[in-house]
């Protein structure tokens, strides 16, 4: 049952809004006075609509709400204030349960432009609220909703009401106070239809509030959203957990796993529908996150099981999941290049077997042969490209790799040349990474520089100096072979003058010290075989 109205202290204690202090203390006695004799007051506001809402605990609170400027003014406005003849007949009328002719009473009255119509309006907002909690009826929302739409857009409403509630506060209550609580009373008004909501298992009051008020309120997102958002939050981490491709095939148990995991997405992606809050900003960003989440498993089938016709199936699905204008884009963008793949099968196939058996130089022979050959081709192009990519990235790694071994085994006239092989391979193909060359350029001729200043005193410094720069990489391209092929070229520099420094240490027989430094740069070697082996795993399941 509604909060703000089943609980209103004025509602509690049988009382209008324009009571003062000692009113309200007088009442509250007198109800606890017979509630504690099994007497159950009753008065002439009272409506045939809530039970059991007159308590000692509810008029306790209701005294203490009552006795708080924040809280005083919320009770007030969410009540009946009877202010002239008008209202004290809509009263009568209220107190013999004739509800209807109550709001045609203030009806009438309120279809004149004066600052008491507004007023009136409120009364009648508050009626039409409080019968809709006693019967489910759709002319009574509408007409409720475009009440209080009109009123708490109205500067000549909130005017007249802070004037005639200043006339009966007796708390002092600051203009501060008076200013906050119109700045949040839409949200309070859109709390009431997610009650009514929950009362009647019916959206309708959810959508069409906040269609109406353009708002959800506070209790439409913990009561409802939030559920609806964390339900689909474990659905996308279930989907982003998937590895279909990890046993080299897709099976039934997998394929109905996937169908089920859409079917819950979509399924609460129409709840959101039906609630009017599709569009909501929130609902956009959580939109996009299951989108993407389907698209991890789009570029896993396809990528790593050639299943290119149930990957244009799901992507299809993530197009209409999207909620921002720049993933769609994204996602028509994979569509593109799944139906071009699915055209180029045959041409694509060769490059994908030799891929998948490591055989990089040969994939690159290959591509060199046919990009010429398809060059109007443009979705083949970019095929190629990533492919070059990926080829040039693992080449230099394998070197990077035996480099490190030499390195191991301190043989620095061996590692020497294959760093530097490593970083070159990188820098010939530049263009096939997302860098700035000429950002590079002035990056190695820093490195040169300060290499040619490495001695035994200030060797410990290097460790931090690196360490820059592989933050600097993660920062700008985590997740992406840049990352990688980034801390390759500046490390082809630095172990190059590292490895010409620790042979001429050893020479001068420095054995103490060379072993200290040892132990940290092996750390960056495996260091960077892992970003490597991440980076890889990424580019299999990316586009």
């Amino acid at each position: 049952m509604s909060k703000t109205l089943k609980n209103n202290s004025y509602h509690i204690l049988g009382l209008d809004t324009s009571v003062r202090q000692r009113d309200v203390l007088k009442r509250s006695k007198e109800i606890i006075n017979r509630l504690k004799i099994e007497d159950l007051p009753e008065y002439d506001l009272d409506l045939d609509i809530f039970d059991d809402f007159r308590t000692e605990e509810s008029v306790k609170g209701a005294v203490q709400k009552l006795s708080s400027p924040k809280k005083k003014i919320k009770e007030h406005f969410f009540w009946f204030q009877i202010a002239d003849r008008i209202d004290e007949q809509a009263a009568g009328l209220l107190r013999n349960k004739d509800y209807t002719e109550a709001s045609r009473v203030w009806e009438h009255n309120s279809e004149k432009d004066t600052v008491k119509s507004l007023l009136y309006k409120k009364n009648l907002a508050i009626l039409y609220c409080l019968l809709l909690f006693k019967k489910d009826n759709k002319a009574n929302l509408k007409r409720s909703l475009n009440l209080w739409k009109e009123l708490v857009g109205s500067d000549k409403f909130w005017n007249s009401f802070a004037k005639v509630y200043k006339l009966h506060d007796e708390l002092g209550t600051s203009q501060k106070i008076i200013d906050e609580f119109k700045l949040n009373a839409v949200s309070y008004v859109a709390d009431i239809y997610t009650e009514l909501g929950h009362l009647h298992d019916d959206n309708a009051y959810i959508a069409e509030s906040s269609k109406v008020l353009g708002v959800k309120g506070t209790a439409a997102e913990k009561t409802v959203l939030d559920p609806i958002y964390q339900n689909v939050v474990e659905v996308v981490e279930e989907l982003e957990s998937l590895n279909v491709s990890e046993d080299g095939v897709i099976d039934k148990k997998e394929s109905q796993t996937i169908k089920d995991l859409i079917g819950m997405l979509q399924k609460k992606f129409n709840e959101l529908i039906d609630l009017g809050l599709y569009d909501d900003s929130q609902s956009k960003i959580i939109r996009d996150r299951a989108t993407n989440a389907i698209r991890t498993v789009v570029l896993d089938l396809h990528n790593n099981l050639s299943e290119t016709d149930k990957a244009i199936a799901l992507m299809n699905i993530a197009l209409k999941i999207s909620g921002t204008a720049s993933l769609e884009t994204k996602v028509k963008h994979d569509i593109r290049v799944l139906e071009e793949t699915k055209k180029n099968a045959g041409l694509v196939q060769p490059v994908a077997d030799l891929v998948a058996a490591e055989k990089y130089e040969e994939v690159l022979k290959l591509i060199e042969s046919d990009r010429e050959k398809y060059k109007s081709n443009a979705e083949l192009q970019e095929f190629y490209d990533n492919q070059k990519k990926l080829c040039i990235s693992m080449l230099a790694l394998k070197k990077y790799q035996r480099a490190r071994d030499y390195f191991d085994k301190q043989q620095e006239n061996m590692a020497k040349p294959l760093f530097e092989e490593a970083g070159r391979l990188i820098y010939e193909n530049i263009e096939l990474f997302n860098f700035n060359k000429k950002v590079i350029d002035e990056l190695v001729e820093e490195i040169k520089s300060n290499m040619a200043k490495v001695n035994l005193r200030n060797l410990d410094q290097f460790d931090e100096y690196r360490n820059s720069y592989v933050k600097l990489a993660k920062k700008k391209f985590e997740g992406q072979f840049e990352e990688a092929a980034f801390v390759v070229l500046i490390d082809a520099h630095i172990y190059g003058g590292l490895t010409d420094f620790m042979k001429s240490a050893r020479q001068k027989a420095n054995v103490a010290n060379i072993l200290s430094v040892l132990g940290w740069l092996t750390i960056w070697f495996y260091g960077i075989g892992l970003i490597f082996f991440i980076a890889g795993w990424i580019y299999k399941n990316r586009d």
